[in-house]
């Protein structure tokens, strides 16, 4: 990882993809492998014994690891030779034995898993406090009436506390998601060299079992050959981080000073300072989600062309896929960390809120003075009516209260009920309820 991506990196997941926890995840594979085979009579006893003695002792280099997988396209390789010739020096009859019946593929893919499994539990943890957080936010601001925004105009009202309640919702449905995916994808792989375990004959599904058990994985028929329930857990991942993203558009906007309606925090010195400009307060924390949701996209591309490998086992598409998990893993968990700043610190400003309201003068309810005006005419002329008073509204400077009860005074006293705050939020109450439905907060 460059220096600029540690800087955005989330710590758990680099710790949990660095380059001696994969090499160690190697181990752990071989010497669960060993055990594995040993309990159902496959190897003996002694040499699983040793195997898995050395691999808990070995501590291999992984630069020089890599640097000797060049020759042979796999990590698994020097990996295996270098354990092989360790156990040799042990006891030489139980060198036979280490990584019995097994192929690259199958080391590599499950400490791929290996390593992904703490980072998909971190995961779980970050979003049910996000969003349970957020939940709380929404209901503190139950009441606090802000502008609806589509196309980056203002549109009809609604309130700060649904339009957070949304976001919460959202994070708690990527959590059920990743729940289910992470259950299916966690599993070992174990297939030998075209999926088959030939090796093993009739003791194939007892080794499978006990190599499930070891590594504390799910058991699994081979699925060196089709990638999806791989596919999907990283689809959900790449979801979780787009919805990340979408969060921080919002705050990041909201934020802005002519706008002023949130923050992803309070001030503090020393936080989102600029290197030329004293008085700027930069939304960091939106920025680092953001820049993990602009590399999402493109990353999950890559290993969906990936998955159209070629036979049994994948010529480039697999191994790009090997280098792009990370990459994907790493953007995820960069959302993640900023996800935390911005759910536990997210500050309201209702007065803004109200402030920029009401500096439209009331446009923002024509749709609801239209539709009172809809009772008496045809809903076309209502609207048509409405436009008009608007445009006047407009070009005078007034208040569309007021143009519409001087165009037809028989509407002073009828209309107050379209321009107040207090039934937006009555009208809205039971949509942030169930918007909330089943979230704690």
């Amino acid at each position: 990882m460059s220096l600029v991506g540690r800087s955005f990196a989330r710590d758990t997941f680099t710790q949990a993809f660095s380059a001696d926890a994969f090499v160690r995840a190697m181990l752990d594979f071989e010497r669960a492998l060993a055990g594995a085979e040993a309990e159902v009579g496959v190897i003996p006893q002694d040499a699983a014994r040793i195997i898995a003695n050395v691999c808990a002792d070995l501590s291999l280099n992984p630069e020089a690891l890599a640097g000797e997988a060049k020759r042979s396209g796999s990590l698994a390789v020097p990996l295996v030779k270098a354990l092989t010739e360790h156990v040799a020096s042990v006891d030489a009859r139980a060198a036979a034995f280490v990584h019995y019946g097994s192929t690259s593929q199958d080391v590599l893919d499950t400490a791929l898993i290996l390593c992904l499994k703490p980072c998909l539990a971190d995961a779980d943890g970050v979003l049910a406090t996000a969003a349970s957080r957020l939940a709380g936010h929404a209901r503190r601001h139950a009441g606090v009436v802000m502008l609806g925004r589509t196309l980056m105009q203002p549109a009809t009202p609604i309130t700060a506390g649904l339009k957070i309640a949304r976001w919460a919702a959202a994070l708690h449905r990527c959590r059920l998601r990743l729940a289910e995916a992470r259950e299916r994808a966690l599993c070992i792989q174990l297939g030998g060299a075209v999926g088959t375990l030939d090796a093993l004959g009739g003791t194939r599904a007892g080794v499978r079992n006990g190599l499930a058990m070891r590594l504390h994985l799910h058991e699994a028929r081979v699925w060196h050959d089709q990638r999806d329930e791989l596919l999907r857990v990283m689809a959900e991942l790449a979801i979780v981080t787009e919805t990340i993203g979408k969060i921080a558009r919002d705050v990041s906007l909201l934020s802005q000073a002519e706008v002023g309606e949130m923050l992803e925090s309070a001030p503090t010195k020393g936080v989102g300072g600029s290197s030329a400009m004293p008085h700027k307060r930069n939304p960091v924390a939106c920025l680092q989600a953001l820049a993990a949701a602009v590399r999402a996209p493109g990353l999950m591309a890559t290993l969906l062309s990936g998955s159209l490998g070629e036979h049994e086992r994948a010529l480039g598409g697999w191994q790009a896929e090997l280098v792009t998990i990370p990459a994907l893993v790493d953007a995820a968990g960069s959302a993640l960390d900023a996800l935390e700043r911005i759910a536990g610190g997210l500050v309201v400003n209702a007065e803004r809120m109200r402030a920029n309201l009401q500096s439209l003068q009331g446009l923002v309810f024509s749709e609801r003075l239209a539709r009172v005006m809809a009772r008496d005419l045809d809903r076309s002329s209502a609207q048509a009516l409405v436009d008009d008073w608007s445009t006047v509204a407009v070009k005078e400077g007034r208040h569309l209260r007021d143009v519409a009860i001087a165009a037809r005074p028989s509407l002073a006293g009828h209309i107050d009920g379209v321009f107040s705050l207090e039934a937006v939020v009555t009208e809205l109450a039971p949509v942030l309820d169930e918007t909330l439905a089943g979230i704690p907060g």
